[in-house]
């Protein structure tokens, strides 16, 4: 079938659960089908999809958009996200405003569909209904047909990002055949190695530790921080610099959780805590009072290998190796092997090198970004970059048409 016959559209009901279905034979390793299904279907009503956050599109006919024989489909996440210009010398032109913006997962196309390119236009496509009209080609390319047609409860993005198992094979994915699409930007990671002797915890320090519902509570009143700490981004920055950010909570924690409960469920002894808060706190504070200078970890489990991988980070020089202690404590509780952060500051690099950890860059969950404002996407960057949803499906596909994309619901965090 040529791709001038394919369009993009919503999913029906009917063509999401096709969609899962299909993923299911590769995705949903130690789940059954029912368990698969089961799961995606009561996560459709939390609050990181509801509102229609979630939509799942589809590449099909034009004659008939509603058939189960679609070519490929992928997901969108309504995010909200922070983006501060640096406009000129005088920091009171700067503006920071909060704008709408998308995470991007689950792109699939089945095996008797790949290598014919689907996937590929299918991404082109989707900018065409994601980014605004201003900031899009002013001819749609006359060889793809009629653009797709944009649903009218769908805002328009300032920026996309998804995290790719496949290199630089998005950036090849712009709105036309001559533009660019996701940037792959700074893919390193910092990993110890999870050692016996790692055990012991200074209780002195008046550690708190968090439950899934404490984690949720702290990231629903993180924006501010977050706004502060892209304030303070502008007295170092060049004019013409910008800045983007996602910002935490819409239920991100407990997608996240729910998503790999048939996992950590299993766990001896269950999963307790699932972040730290570690001075200074003083008596009769908690985690939701506490100042911009208390440092605070969270986290989630991958298995392959058993890895305790930190979603959000926030420390000083001064209390940074006492986190670490405690993202030690809490890996070997549960069996894991190493511990991973990604993009950690430069600040603490050179410390988490002298105490045992590596920093690599990684060849797959590349981070990668598509920027729809008018500023040059080398002038523009990405703010917390960190690790969120842990990468649900191992295997890996190097056709280009067959992806799983990495679920980045939020990326938030920064160090002070």
């Amino acid at each position: 079938m040529s791709l001038l016959s394919l369009s993009l559209f919503p999913a029906t009901q009917a063509q999401t659960i096709e969609s899962r279905r299909r993923s299911f034979k590769e995705w949903g390793r130690s789940m059954t089908e029912e368990e698969y299904l089961r799961r995606d279907a009561e996560m459709d009503s939390d609050e990181h999809a509801s509102n229609r956050r979630l939509t799942t599109w589809v590449l099909c006919s034009r004659e008939d958009p509603e058939s189960l024989g679609f070519k490929c489909s992928c997901e969108t996440f309504r995010r909200r996200g922070l983006v501060l210009r640096r406009n000129s010398v005088q920091l009171d032109n700067d503006a920071l405003g909060e704008v709408v913006c998308y995470a991007i997962a689950s792109v699939f196309t089945p095996e008797r569909f790949r290598r014919q390119g689907y996937a590929k236009h299918m991404m082109r496509l989707l900018h065409w209904v994601l980014a605004s009209p201003s900031s899009l080609p002013s001819t749609f390319p006359a060889a793809w047909g009629l653009p797709p047609e944009k649903p009218s409860w769908l805002a328009h993005g300032h920026f996309s990002a998804l995290w790719s198992d496949v290199g630089h094979f998005y950036q090849s994915c712009g709105p036309t055949t001559d533009t660019q699409g996701w940037i792959v930007r700074d893919a390193i990671s910092t990993i110890w190695n999870v050692e016996a002797g790692d055990t012991d915890v200074d209780t002195s320090r008046r550690w708190q530790w968090l439950s899934a519902s404490d984690v949720e509570t702290l990231h629903s009143i993180d924006d501010q921080r977050i706004k502060a700490d892209m304030a303070a981004m502008s007295l170092a920055s060049s004019v013409g610099e910008t800045f983007f950010t996602f910002l935490p909570g819409q239920g991100v924690e407990k997608f996240q959780k729910s998503r790999l409960e048939h996992v950590w469920g299993k766990f001896k002894p269950s999963v307790e805590h699932w972040g730290v808060v570690c001075g200074p706190i003083e008596p009769g504070k908690t985690m939701t009072t506490s100042d911009e200078h208390t440092a605070m970890a969270t986290w989630t489990f991958e298995m392959k290998p058993p890895t305790l991988l930190v979603t959000r980070l926030r420390a000083g020089k001064e209390n940074f190796l006492d986190l670490v202690s405690a993202l030690k404590f809490v890996a070997r509780m549960h069996g894991m092997e190493r511990i991973e952060i990604w993009n950690l500051p430069e600040v603490h690099k050179s410390i988490a090198q002298e105490h045992g950890a590596v920093h690599i860059e990684r060849e797959e969950h590349l981070p990668a970004f598509k920027w729809n404002g008018a500023e040059a996407s080398n002038n523009v960057v990405w703010l917390n970059n960190e690790k969120c949803v842990p990468s649900f499906y191992k295997k890996k596909h190097f056709e280009a048409n067959v992806v799983k994309v990495l679920l980045v619901l939020s990326i938030i965090g920064n160090s002070w």
